[in-house]
């Protein structure tokens, strides 16, 4: 029995889904257990939640591999339910400081301490409504998909070579890489700034090198037809470039 690089690629591709499927359970877990989130910077998660989007869109519109299509939307799902739980577990602090507050007398409480809620609310504003937008986006993408499919001829589109260059899809391929890039930083800084990596998963970062890595490697073995490679270049870089960042966050986490 003979593989062929179509048999290779999708078992990278799935090996991938299985790193990406795992690599949020370690960092919820995480947060459980301390029930707080304050190790993950919200800018970091609200940038990586917009990188997934515009990686969304670009695969449905793109029409690249079905494997890439299934990561693209475990990513969203996933980021959205990460960053819940990190409001959620803000929101519960703010009210239990709240309540300890409120049994001291007021003239004897802090202004700071007072405007403390007024100022968590509008601190959640951004990932508050990145999160509504990634939903309208996620679930507008996959109807998206299934209207393109509905009436499409299985074996045509099974057979079909993706290698037209769209340009609406490739810029938002090279937004999402941009942006997943540039989420790290934040979370480097503050990892920086706080000299702690305290609350922070090292299975969550080695998942997402190896999803990475898998993810990447199917699209090589998919084809290197230079055509085919331009096509998916901004998520290769995508994810070629977030590896040098979640080795830096690994390796400060380890240390």
């Amino acid at each position: 029995m003979t593989f062929d690089n179509a048999f290779w690629s999708s078992i990278s591709g799935y090996l991938s889904i299985g790193c990406w499927l795992i690599v949020f359970t370690p960092q919820l877990w995480e947060n459980y257990t301390r029930k707080s989130g304050d190790g993950l910077s919200m800018t970091f998660l609200v940038i990586w939640l917009l990188g997934d989007v515009f990686n969304l869109v670009g695969v449905v519109m793109q029409d690249l591999l079905f494997t890439m299509l299934l990561l693209a939307v475990w990513y969203t799902l996933a980021d959205i339910g990460l960053i819940w739980q990190v409001l959620y577990y803000q929101n519960t602090r703010s009210e239990r400081k709240r309540s300890e507050d409120s049994r001291e007398t007021d003239p004897l409480l802090p202004r700071n301490i007072l405007d403390e809620p007024t100022r968590r609310k509008r601190n959640q504003i951004i990932p508050i409504a990145t999160l509504v937008i990634s939903t309208i986006a996620l679930i507008g993408s996959l109807v998206y998909y299934g209207f393109t499919h509905m009436d499409s001829d299985d074996s045509s589109h099974a057979d079909k070579d993706k290698t037209q260059f769209q340009i609406i899809p490739q810029i938002m391929g090279w937004t999402s890489a941009a942006l997943y890039i540039a989420s790290r930083v934040p979370q480097i800084v503050k990892n920086y700034k706080d000299q702690s990596t305290e609350g922070l998963s090292l299975a969550m970062f080695f998942c997402a090198v190896m999803g990475n890595v898998f993810f990447t490697l199917s699209i090589f073995l998919r084809s290197v037809d230079p055509t085919y490679l331009l096509i998916n270049l901004s998520w290769i870089i995508g994810s070629c470039g977030t590896l040098v960042f979640d080795f830096t966050v690994s390796l400060r986490i380890f240390n």
